[in-house]
């Protein structure tokens, strides 16, 4: 055998072995982008999951019910289509697409029943947080519009709103419940406050008149109670941790929305 021969034979095994490494690592290479793929979609099918049992019934706009469910159907779409052996996929998009149409079918309503424990309220304010979050995302994607997100975002404001006027309400209850009548007066206080300060693009007015009337109704207690009233330095400091809690609160509730969780 000649040396061409023997020569032309190691170059042609040598490009067959660099084509078959080639191959190899674009082979690996879209391995490990599904995995990264398939783990982001599982994980955000997991936290939109979490949200349909994580908010209160018709806590909710109409609006961003149907937004929540749209999103898992996207998510079980996509996983449907990168694992196609795996049925529960596939049930999972018929039932989520057939809870969304009858969500679209049900009229829009106002009964938001009101939060009534600080680990609700939490719990809620932090899936708030993430639904705006990914909302930020879809944006950003082009899922939606500028408008179309704003308006998400106005919603989500106005929801972080009540449940702010929540998280006072139970915090006066519980200052009621302890014979802390004063301390109860300062936070449903900080309840109108809260609302008479947006009053000016949303109306208020029946929630600050059924707080006025149980701030009227604690005055009127509070005299009964304390005719001679004089503040004493434990009461003093009592009002004065309040309001450090309502300054806490305002911070952490004007800090922006935008981008508080990266998605892959």
């Amino acid at each position: 055998m000649s040396s061409i021969i023997i020569a032309g034979i190691i170059v042609a095994l040598f490009l067959a072995a660099v084509g078959y490494a080639f191959i190899s690592q674009n082979l690996e290479k879209k391995r490990k982008q599904k995995r990264r793929l398939l783990g982001a979609l599982k994980t955000r099918q997991r936290n939109f999951k979490y949200m349909l049992s994580g908010f209160p019934t018709d806590f909710l706009t109409k609006e961003l019910n149907i937004l929540v469910y749209r999103c898992l159907v996207d998510v079980c779409e996509q996983l449907a289509k990168l694992e196609p052996e795996e049925p529960s996929y596939v049930e999972e998009l018929q039932l989520y697409s057939s809870q969304m149409e009858e969500a679209k079918r049900k009229p829009a309503t106002q009964k938001r029943k009101p939060l009534e424990s600080p680990q609700q309220i939490k719990e809620v304010k932090q899936q708030l947080e993430e639904l705006n979050t990914f909302i930020a995302l879809l944006e950003k994607r082009g899922g939606i519009t500028k408008v179309q997100a704003d308006g998400f975002g106005r919603q989500i404001k106005q929801l972080v709103l009540q449940i702010s006027v929540d998280n006072y309400t139970v915090s006066a209850r519980q200052a009621g419940e302890s014979g802390k009548t004063r301390l109860a007066i300062h936070f449903y206080g900080l309840a109108r406050k809260l609302l008479v300060r947006e009053s000016a693009t949303s109306n208020y007015q029946k929630q600050v008149s059924q707080i006025n009337s149980v701030i009227s109704q604690l005055e009127a207690q509070l005299a009964e109670e304390e005719p001679e009233y004089q503040p004493s330095e434990l009461e003093a400091r009592q009002k004065e941790e309040a309001q450090e809690a309502w300054d806490r609160f305002r911070s952490e509730e004007d800090e922006p929305w935008k981008k508080k969780r990266v998605y892959d």
